[in-house]
């Protein structure tokens, strides 16, 4: 599986498309540490929603990239016999899924706090979400499942409300409900890229319930919390590759069902490709190219304290980063986002300063 095709899935589970079972399943197990790169812009042309049905043409190549992104897929362990891997959007985790040899099930995602919104929570969903779908024109699927979160209540935060008796526990549960149709079919044309596509027209509702809990009994106050949306719908045009079926671009729509946002695949660069040298310590830096956030990842170092030096190409040092190992490969993630556009050298040393590797490493900007 090429690397645009497998970091360009990584978008499609990151939009949350998730199906009923018996919708297509791909395997993912080879879908780790490459990076994509996204463009996310806010002023779409209204030209750009048309009418359903087959023999369209899309033109995105006007739009911009103000607002990178970039995610990542990382290995973090074994489950029941099953790989769990760990979605980064920078260095915040933005999902955990299982991978298997017969499809992905996205176990946990981590979202906003409807009652502390600086503080981010952790939802598991029932059912599991099989976050692949690809159909045909006139197809159509349809979820339905909760998303629920269970968070001791927070002593050290300012909340949108708080009740006279602080409960011991609190329990926020989105039911959901996704309808999808595949209603539209053409060419998509890409700043990058020009394929044919499949469009699909999506329908995500959710309903928010929010309970306390004092002793053993669970008590509703949702009714009781301003400023919380109790019931939310949101619309979307998604459009996937009918030769790779890999999502291209999501298009979300107001309630007129007028563009808002559009983020869409960009940069469709192999971000890791090395050799590794076996039994000799290494480092390398992925993506490379980058935007924003770099991954390091040592390999074949003894356990130790090691510093990560960062140079213009002045040899002026402009980062310094100490790095514990404790096992034959670490990763560490740096934010370089700060910066300017060019060519930096980065250097490893060990503690009496002997130098392991230097390499480079290219910032980018959109």
């Amino acid at each position: 599986m090429g690397a645009i095709k497998k970091t360009s899935l990584l978008f499609f589970i990151l939009t949350y498309c998730w199906v009923v079972s018996g919708a297509q399943q791909m395997s993912w197990t080879g879908l780790v540490e490459d990076t994509t790169y996204f463009a996310k812009d806010y002023h779409p042309d209204q030209s750009m929603v048309t009418l359903s049905g087959p023999a369209q043409t899309w033109d995105f190549r006007s739009l911009k990239a103000p607002y990178s992104i970039s995610r990542q897929m990382v290995i973090t362990g074994d489950k029941n016999g099953n790989k769990i891997a760990t979605i980064f959007h920078g260095i915040q985790t933005e999902a955990i899924v299982a991978l298997t040899e017969e499809g992905t099930e996205v176990v946990k995602v981590m979202e906003a706090n409807p009652i502390c919104p600086d503080n981010r929570l952790t939802f598991s969903f029932s059912p599991a979400y099989k976050p692949f779908f690809s159909g045909v024109l006139g197809e159509r699927n349809t979820y339905s499942g909760k998303m629920v979160s269970t968070f001791s209540w927070p002593r050290d935060m300012v909340c949108n409300w708080s009740p006279r008796l602080l409960p011991d526990s609190c329990r926020i549960t989105y039911t959901v409900l996704e309808e999808s149709t595949v209603e539209a079919e053409g060419v998509l044309y890409l700043p990058t890229e020009v394929d044919k596509v499949n469009r699909q027209k999506v329908e995500l509702k959710r309903a928010l319930k929010i309970e306390v809990k004092n002793g053993r009994e669970w008590r509703e106050v949702t009714t009781e919390i301003p400023g919380v949306r109790l019931i939310s719908n949101r619309f979307f045009l998604r459009f996937f590759s009918a030769t790779e079926n890999i999502q291209l671009v999501e298009m979300e729509l107001n309630a007129t069902r007028q563009p808002i946002k559009i983020e869409f695949k960009t940069h469709p660069m192999i971000t890791r490709v090395f050799t590794e040298e076996p039994n000799k310590p290494d480092i390398f830096a992925y993506p490379n190219p980058s935007y924003d956030i770099v991954r390091f990842q040592l390999t074949n170092l003894s356990p130790g304290r090691y510093q990560l030096k960062i140079f213009n190409i002045l040899g002026v040092q402009v980062k310094d980063v100490d790095v514990e190992v404790n096992g034959r490969r670490e990763t560490i993630a740096v934010d370089l986002s700060a910066m300017q556009r060019g060519t930096y050298l980065f250097r490893l040393q060990d503690k009496t300063n002997r130098t392991i590797k230097t390499k480079r490493v290219i910032m980018i900007r959109s």
